[in-house]
């Protein structure tokens, strides 16, 4: 009589990562917005906080961790700060929606960031007055904050193809800081790309996976950009990404992520352009891991997109399975379902379990609490256990 055959049982494992921004320390905020001058330990300081912040983030159980973007006072004005050409000054943008639902959006007065809320608070951000270049002082100030994640990494044991580093992109830089010198944006997103090149060929030369953090590929669409048809919003995207792309030419596309997302500020959104609208011209972007918004009341319905566009097989999907605007605490199952919604389109080999956005795109702006947070991630990571198990059973 012949043995039985055994069943192959098909073994999946569905990785788990965030954006980017974490809660920071609160002793050490005045220091990171600049609000009072660091002491001569504040590098301690913050090399010690880094390391804490790697341990959480492992014992939680995340497989691709950061430094929380941790020294940061958000995640443009380090970049902006290390080039030249950026003495001059101009209001902050504002967001279309916003603008409409002004009942709700007088509730930010008061609130500085990097868009402007509500008409009743002046915002202002740098802008460009002259030729920009990366700076020998901006390389080595970056240096500075590559060498502090990746010591930190090492000291808990971490390898370092399971870090990243997030970088802005051309043009998100141009959303955020507008031009008062260059008078074509063509030519001002270029020579921002130019400059960016130097950052993030740093960060792959030490061995980080790199982020290019590309919100305007969504959020332009309803702020810098707001009053282009979808069509010309198209034309511009499309130019971001043939700069960045340019940007990114010697960096193999398995050692970049990206992130695309509508803004994570408090806000209706209705007048988030459609991800339907621009998907392809993502796609067109060289890194290999799309992390995108996917789960949001916005946004949660757009993994029906993949139905009908195909991933290029180069290509890596970055959901986001938890909302990073709310404390409500997804339930690992819902996690799963979420997950599950990609599976079935494009393979559990080209899912990667992921946040919306960050939890603190400006420091001290922490609209959920640090031990919801990490609980949060906990559940992201339940769920993504729940969603590998139904793959392997498919």
């Amino acid at each position: 009589r012949p043995s039985p055959v055994p069943l192959l049982v098909m073994v999946v494992t569905i990785r788990t990562t965030h954006v980017g921004s974490l809660p920071r320390p609160t002793e050490l905020l005045p220091f990171i917005r600049g609000e009072q001058e660091p002491g001569p330990d504040y590098q301690e300081k913050l090399a010690a906080a880094t390391a804490e912040l790697f341990q959480k983030q492992a014992e939680v159980g995340v497989d691709w961790i950061n430094d929380g973007e941790l020294g940061r006072r958000d995640y443009v004005t380090a970049a902006r700060q290390r080039m030249t050409g950026f003495g001059a000054e101009k209001g902050a943008v504002g967001a279309s929606d916003l603008e409409e639902m002004t009942e709700y959006s007088k509730r930010f007065k008061g609130r500085q960031g990097l868009l402007t809320l509500t008409k009743s608070t002046e915002v202002k951000n740098a802008a460009c007055s002259g030729e920009i270049a990366y700076s020998d002082e901006g390389l080595a100030d970056l240096k500075v904050e590559v060498d502090r994640v990746v010591l930190a990494a090492k000291s808990k044991g971490i390898a370092l193809h399971n870090v990243f580093f997030s970088s802005p992109s051309p043009g998100t830089l141009a959303n955020f800081f507008e031009d008062c010198y260059f008078n074509d944006h063509t030519k001002y997103i270029e020579a921002l790309g130019r400059a960016m090149k130097r950052e993030y060929d740093a960060v792959y030369q030490a061995g980080l996976l790199l982020q290019v953090d590309c919100p305007d590929l969504a959020m332009g669409r309803h702020t810098k950009f707001k009053d282009l048809t979808v069509a010309q919003f198209r034309d511009v995207a499309a130019t971001h990404v043939r700069v960045m792309n340019e940007a990114l030419a010697d960096i193999p596309a398995d050692k970049i992520r990206m992130h695309v997302c509508w803004g994570n500020y408090p806000g209706p959104h209705h007048h988030d352009v459609p991800l339907a609208d621009i998907i392809d011209v993502v796609l067109g972007s060289k890194p290999k891991f799309l992390s995108v918004e996917a789960c949001n009341p916005g946004h949660g319905h757009e993994w029906e997109v993949f139905q009908t566009v195909k991933l290029p097989e180069d290509k890596v999907l970055m959901p986001g399975v938890l909302d990073t605007t709310t404390s409500h605490i997804e339930h690992p199952r819902l996690v799963a379902q979420r997950l599950m919604n990609y599976v079935r389109l494009v393979g559990p080999e080209r899912v990667i379990a992921c946040t919306d956005c960050g939890f603190s795109t400006a420091a001290g702006a922490v609209n959920v609490p640090v031990d919801i947070v990490y609980a949060k991630l906990a559940s992201m990571v339940k769920g993504a256990q729940l969603a590998s198990q139904m793959a392997a059973e498919m």
